[in-house]
């Protein structure tokens, strides 16, 4: 698709969407704290709204695979329209995995697929970076450059606005009154700003010693069997699950049966490979009953098995689980320490 830039300013931006929303339910990130958080637009708390920033808090993933949803109602019938706007590149990164599971293979997950089709995606350049992204280790940058509908890009007191599909394009024409034409002048200061924001996450990388993509093929499959050096990560876990809930790559989920008030309910619910039960299977038997085991699992299947799958490393770098894990594991230690290889081998390895 030939791509195609306009301009808009914040206040039309912010009417554009108290028009939209009376089409569509209208999702955008507000600042509370030091995070941000997606909440429903209110055109009231225009002052609270960051669509620039960093990522939010909350993953883009649970807009389309929800935590938790009744899958013995049809599709059509709690699906509508949405839009979420402010949405970061390593959360666009993230998509390529979700669409590979749910919308791939065998079978395709109606529920995922009717809420991928309803929702428009309104994307945002990171404006600042934060010492826990390392998007551009794993092969990310912190601007979008793909998959989305419509992307944001703050340029001298006004909104450089690239279209990146044909949901974009039909919404540019609806409100035609609302764009201008981009120029070069545009053009330039965004590449500016993303340059700047690009230095800010180099550094940080370089900083720590992030290891990059590149460097990690076949790194967890040499330490597969080295026990030390995972009992010595997992030594602090207390399996509460913000790792698997907060990363926008994870996609386990549970299904369980429930009673409603008048019919009975089959609910799927987001999982954690890092809880006990998680492998669990008939006859209470766990093949993964360590919680070094399950520690391992989920590093192996980020930077092993899926590379190896479809060429993808299910890390974007997004830095969520360092900051929400109460036992302070990094991943980006696990990471180095991967590389290095620092702990106690097996005499045969």
């Amino acid at each position: 698709m030939e791509k195609t830039f306009y301009t808009i300013t914040k206040k039309d931006l912010f009417d554009l969407f108290s028009r939209l929303s009376k089409e569509y339910r209208i999702f955008v990130p507000y600042k509370k704290g030091e995070g941000l958080y997606f909440g429903e637009f209110n055109a009231e708390k225009e002052d609270e709204i960051e669509l620039g920033a960093i990522r939010q808090a909350q993953p883009f993933k649970s807009f389309i695979s929800v935590s938790r949803e009744n899958v013995l109602e049809p599709a059509e019938k709690r699906s509508g329209p949405v839009i979420v706007a402010g949405v970061k590149s390593c959360d666009l990164q993230s998509m390529v995995l979700q669409d590979h599971v749910f919308l791939e293979g065998d079978f395709k997950d109606p529920f995922y697929a009717k809420k991928r089709e309803d929702t428009i995606i309104i994307s945002h350049d990171c404006t600042t970076a934060k010492e826990t992204c390392f998007c551009m280790a794993m092969a990310g940058m912190p601007f979008p450059q793909k998959d989305f509908d419509m992307n944001l890009s703050p340029v001298d007191g006004h909104i450089l606005v690239e279209i990146g599909s044909e949901k974009g394009r039909a919404m540019v024409g609806g409100y035609k009154t609302f764009f201008k034409s981009a120029d070069s002048r545009d053009m330039k200061a965004r590449d500016e700003l993303r340059a700047k924001v690009s230095e800010e996450v180099s550094g940080f990388i370089s900083k720590r010693g992030t290891p990059k993509t590149t460097e990690l093929w076949g790194v967890v499959k040499k330490n597969y069997d080295n026990i030390p050096f995972w009992q010595d990560f997992s030594s602090t876990c207390v399996e509460c699950g913000a790792c698997n809930l907060g990363c926008p790559t994870c996609h386990c989920f549970l299904l369980y049966d429930s009673k409603g008030k008048d019919i009975p309910r089959r609910m799927k619910a987001w999982d954690s490979c890092l809880y006990n039960t998680f492998a669990r299977v008939a006859g209470d038997h766990n093949p993964r009953k360590h919680l070094y085991e399950r520690l391992r699992n989920r590093i192996d299947k980020k930077l092993d098995y899926f590379p190896h799958v479809m060429n993808y490393f299910a890390c974007t770098g997004c830095g969520r689980c360092i900051e929400a894990c109460p036992g302070d594991i990094d991943i980006r230690e696990i990471m180095k320490g991967l590389m290095k290889g620092a702990w106690n081998k097996p005499p045969n390895d």
